[in-house]
Order: C-alpha cells, then structure tokens, then sequence
C-alpha cells in the first residue's frame, strides 16, 4: 500500500515540476511569485514525502538521497532562470551581441561596478524613499539569501565540501559564473556587490548549519536517519527560525510603511488635490488680462480678475492662479489644471505659427495604436527652432501633430518632417520652405 501510496505521490510531484518547468520555458508566459511558490513548493513537497514512504517500504534512505540530487537540480534551475531569464527578476535572457561592437562597449559601461558596497549604499540610502520596495529588497535581501541552499546542498551531496575552503572556493566560482555569465549574455549587471551578498549569505548559512544540532536535524529530515537531538535543542531551532522569519516580515512592512508615507507626500506634490475659487463674481472689467504664458502659448481671462482666482491645494494651502502656476513645489501642468476645472473661462493663443499634420497609423490586432516616430530636420537653426504637440483619434486612426514654428532671427530655411512607425518604416513625409521677415512673422510654403 505504502508503495502504491509513494508512486501516486512521485507522479504528483512530476506534474507540479513539469507544469513549472513548462511555464518557466514558454516564451510569453508570466506566472505570478505565488502561482511558481504553490508549484515548486508543490513538487518538493510531493517528491518528499514519496521518497519517505518508498524507503519506509525498502528498509533503506536510498530514495531520500536521490530526492536530494533532485531538489538541488531543482534548485539549479531556479537559481539559471531567475539570474537569466527571469523578465520579472529584471532579466533579458541570453542576449549574444558583439563583444566588439558599440552597443557592448555602452552596455559594459553601464552594467559594471566594481566598486565594493557602492551599489549597497546607494540602496541603503532610498531605504526611506520612493524607489520600489521590490527592487531594493531583492537587491539587499534577495541577493543575500540566494544563494543560501548551497550551503545545504553542497556539504550533503559532495563530501569535500565539508571543509570551509572548498565550500569558499566553490562559492566563489559559482556567483563569479553567474555574474560574467549575466555580463557576457547582456542578461544583467556585473556587481561586485552581487558578488558581496551572494556569498555573505552562502558562508553565514555554511556555519549555521555547521552547527551539531543543525546537521543531526538536517540529516533526520533529509536522509531518514535518527539522530538524537533533544528538546531543549528543538525549542532553540523553531525559536531561532521564528525570529528569522518575523524579522524580515517585520523589515519587508518596515519598507512598505516608509515607502506608503512617501508615496503619500509624492502624491501631495505632483497629484495634489485641487480646487479652483473665483471671487471675482463675474463684475470684472471686460478686458483681455494675461495670467499665464509658457512656450508655446498666451493664457488670458476675458476680464480683470487674475487677483481674484485661488487655487486651493490638497485643502491646505492657498495660492493666487497666477503664483499657484509659478510654483516649483507643484509639478502641475496648466492644461490639466484647466481641463479638470472647466468653470473657468479663459482664452488660449498661440505664440507663433504652426502647422497642423494628420498621421494616419496602422491599428493593432488588440485595436490600440502607437504613436509613430516624428524626426524634424531644420536646414538652418540659427533662423528657426520647431515644437510640436499632438493628440489621436481612434476612430480615424489618425495622429494629428501641430508643429509650433518659433523664429529666431530673419531669413528663409527649409525644415523636413519624417513620420515612422514602431518597425521604422515611413509613414508620411514633408517639406516646408520656411520665411521669417524682420519682424519676426512666420510663413511658410510646402514643397512638392
């Protein structure tokens, strides 16, 4: 019966393994921390306890010590696709460019430090600010327990990893090939950092379970043996592992109230809760009086109001219109400002003469559309600077693009406007011939 019961239980950890290998293989497929946890967990705990029945049924640890070489395969391939191909672990998988080209030269000036504790520090440092949880903890805390399970597999597996210079050395070569590995394929940073915590955590985990009580617990587990361990010894290890774990749950909520608190005073700043008040009770003087100017345009109320129209911040502070868009502290376009308070009437002009451009681009299976690539090209820029501005239409299918013409000086130029889409090829192209007079008025001429 226990054979029956172990084989059932061999074929479930199969399943589990296979349906995680598959998924970890296929391009395109994202299977969520939880879902590849649930899985991985599944098949070790299925492997498990197979291979504890089966040796209960022939007399031996036999299959308790091929589940050992399966786990660390398992591991292995753990530790290859989330160092290499891992999209959600920041991976690019194994990407083979020139190693004398540009492009190398760029990425090796870009991924390379070999600066001890700088990368450290500098993620030390946005402990306390808005920089994702995720990726300073899986920098510090991630890189520091990854490579952990050596520590229990090597010494297990390999007798003359027993001693502490030939787990070292290993250990050594082992994240040295995985961070040139990463370097060479494009798949990631080189970091002497990495290098730092990969084997930190390796060598503090190699002497804890160096510990007496440790290897006889291990080996009671793992290889069906019956060390005695007694209960004093017991109660130290749970306690031990239960403070482990409540500490870095307890250092995971930390970052997550520090990050929540920032996030809030982020949002105060660049998101801040806005209201417009006029006490101008419409008996201003009707005349055209500027409030704002940026660029590209004039804003103006229709009548004499400017020092009667508040911006009231996040129902805490209180700023005249005019100050309000003046303000460095908020970064707060006046376009958003007005659209979302369309009480207020006001008039926008144009500073210079533009010319208005459809794009028509292809649509997506998904029925969305992507912006085509615009390239000005102006024949003489001392005479002329161009801005453009643009907005979609779905229905049509159209991009329609204003380029603002800002003059500089008089003459005459020519500007070329390119549209692309995302594969580069050419969408539309035009030429304009370009007339700027002493005064500084704009026109222009399209050429055929």
């Amino acid at each position: 019966m226990k054979k029956y019961f172990s084989i059932t239980l061999y074929i479930l950890a199969c399943l589990f393994g296979l349906i995680y290998i598959i998924n970890e293989i296929t391009p395109n497929v994202v299977l969520s921390e939880f879902s590849r946890l649930f899985l991985l967990g599944g098949s070790c705990l299925f492997l498990y306890f197979g291979g504890y029945f089966l040796s209960k049924v022939k007399g031996n640890n036999k299959p308790m010590k091929i589940n050992l070489w399966i786990f660390f395969g398992l591991y292995l391939f753990l530790l290859i696709t989330l160092t290499l191909f891992d999209s959600m672990w920041g991976r690019n998988g194994l990407t083979f460019i020139n190693w004398f080209s540009d492009e190398f030269r760029y990425f090796i000036k870009h991924s390379v430090n070999l600066i001890p504790f700088k990368t450290i520090i500098e993620f030390i440092k946005e402990f306390n600010s808005m920089y994702s949880s995720r990726t300073i903890l899986l920098n510090l805390l991630g890189n520091f327990i990854a490579l952990m399970p050596m520590a229990f597999f090597l010494p297990l597996l390999f007798k003359k990893q027993d001693k502490f210079k030939n787990f070292f050395l290993t250990i050594l070569l082992i994240i040295l090939g995985i961070e040139l590995c990463q370097l060479l394929t494009a798949s990631g940073r080189f970091d002497i950092d990495d290098i730092i915590l990969n084997a930190s955590g390796a060598i503090l985990m190699y002497f804890v379970l160096r510990i007496k009580v440790m290897q006889n617990l291990i080996k009671n587990i793992f290889l069906s043996e019956k060390n005695k361990i007694s209960k004093k010894s017991y109660i130290i290890i749970i306690i031990a592992i239960f403070l482990a774990l409540i500490s870095i749950i307890l250092l995971v909520d930390f970052r997550n109230i520090l990050y929540n608190i920032n996030y809030n005073e982020y949002n105060k700043i660049h998101n801040p809760i806005i209201s417009i008040i006029d006490e101008s009770q419409d008996t201003c003087d009707q005349v055209l009086e500027l409030f704002y100017t940026d660029e590209l345009y004039d804003y103006y109320f229709p009548c004499r109001k400017s020092d009667k129209v508040y911006v009231l911040v996040n129902n805490e502070e209180k700023y005249l219109l005019k100050d309000f868009l003046k303000n460095k502290k908020y970064n707060y376009s006046i376009d958003i400002l007005l659209q979302r308070n369309d009480k207020i009437t006001y008039i926008k002009e144009n500073k210079y003469q533009y010319i208005t451009l459809s794009v028509k681009v292809p649509v997506q299976t998904d029925g969305s559309m992507i912006s085509p690539n615009i390239y000005l090209t102006i024949a003489n820029e001392d005479i002329l600077d161009a801005k453009y501005e643009y907005e979609n239409d779905f229905e049509q299918a159209t991009y329609k693009y204003n380029i603002h013409l800002i003059p500089k000086k008089e003459g005459t130029t020519n500007i070329d406007i390119i549209f692309k889409d995302y594969n580069n090829n050419l969408l539309e192209s035009f030429n304009y011939s370009i007339k700027v007079d002493e005064e500084l008025s704009v026109e222009y001429e399209e050429l055929k």
